[in-house]
């Protein structure tokens, strides 16, 4: 079990509270790191990313350290599941780092059948698990949770920032479960300022999980 917590905001984004950094302790007791990124150059209308991830280390013969960076491409994962396997690959090792480098082979496909090409490995995992994924070259994070909702996710959306994370905390009353119905897409892709529940509202796509059924807005 491992904790995430990923906020995106028109503003550098606040520390996370210590109430909320022991609960994701709890779930990750053996690593704990943030990393922080941004789209556009200027600050007024930079997006704004910081992608925290705790680790309790169960699978492999190492402490996966995540976020899971790709520093050539800038793409980061967080990481909360338990994959037996990706498609007709049994997991031998570590299953975090086994599922980022079928990611780094889906973000060189062109950019026509990139998301698509990502979508698939996400299609292909068996076990539990909850996600984030930024692909940085499309401005598109990804999230949400297996199909039977066996790991935690939740989404706050205010008039400050985005927040997914595994745990609430205290109780807030917008936080909400993400529904284990599919995967959802936020698109960044966007000149407009990231500052309004209605323009996250806007740019979320739910995709299902079964290839070819029709996408639906969040």
């Amino acid at each position: 079990m491992c904790g995430i917590h990923v906020s995106v905001s028109s503003s550098k984004p606040a520390d996370i509270s210590p109430e909320l950094k022991r609960c994701l302790c709890g779930r990750g007791p053996d690593h704990i790191a943030t990393h922080e990124t941004r789209l556009g150059d200027d600050d007024a209308g930079a997006t704004h990313l910081a992608f925290t991830s705790t680790v309790l280390a169960l699978r492999g013969d190492h402490v996966a350290q995540q976020p899971l960076v790709d520093p050539e491409s800038g793409s980061v994962l967080c990481w909360n599941g338990e994959a037996w396997k990706i498609g007709n690959h049994d997991v031998s090792g570590n299953d975090g780092e086994m599922l980022a480098s079928f990611l780094r082979e889906a973000l060189q496909s062109a950019p026509a059948e990139r998301q698509g090409a990502i979508l698939s490995v996400f299609r292909l995992i068996t076990g539990p698990f909850a996600f984030v994924f930024f692909d940085k070259a499309s401005r598109k994070v990804y999230f949400g949770r297996d199909r039977l909702g066996r790991r935690s996710l939740l989404i706050r959306d205010d008039s400050k920032q985005l927040v997914l994370s595994s745990v609430a905390g205290s109780a807030h009353p917008l936080w909400k479960e993400v529904e284990a119905d599919g995967i959802y897409v936020l698109d960044l892709d966007t000149k407009e300022p990231l500052d309004t529940r209605e323009r996250a509202r806007r740019t979320i796509t739910r995709l299902d999980w079964l290839e070819g059924e029709a996408a639906m807005d969040a």
